[in-house]
């Protein structure tokens, strides 16, 4: 599946809501988010990717592509984000080395660091085709 793309966005919904691990750990979770993903043109990533969701106990309730007002923006560049899908950096090591960007309360976002692994274990058993020189580290999923 394409990265971000609605069938990717679906999947990561449906994978996340059934799984009772992260369930467990996201329990009083409930915020929105944007991510922003930045094109890095000189790499054949020429568009920013702008997706988000919401949460209630943990649970996707929401999922889009566009700009909404939500509780935290996150953003980074579009490699960055490779980088932590493939398991080669942590989300944590991302914020506080800043090479993400997080608009929101960053304490808040460090506390759901254990649902924030879990889910991103989560999101590399799915499928995932990335754009420009990324597409070597596509992941093949489970």
């Amino acid at each position: 599946m394409e990265f971000c793309s609605p069938e990717y966005l679906e999947e990561v919904k449906k994978r996340t809501n059934s799984d009772e691990r992260y369930l467990e750990l996201a329990r009083e979770e409930n915020a929105s988010y944007t991510f922003i993903i930045e094109a890095e043109p000189e790499k054949g990533v020429d568009k920013t990717i702008v997706i988000g969701y919401k949460t209630e106990q943990g649970r996707i309730v929401d999922i889009w592509i566009g700009e909404r007002p939500t509780d935290f923006v996150i953003s980074g560049r579009y490699g960055v984000w490779v980088d932590i899908l493939r398991g080669k950096m942590g989300a944590t090591k991302a914020f506080l080395t800043r090479k993400l960007k997080v608009r929101g309360d960053l304490i808040k976002i460090l506390k759901l660091s254990k649902a924030t692994e879990r889910w991103l274990e989560i999101l590399r058993t799915i499928p995932t085709e990335f754009h420009g020189r990324y597409s070597k580290y596509n992941l093949p999923g489970k």
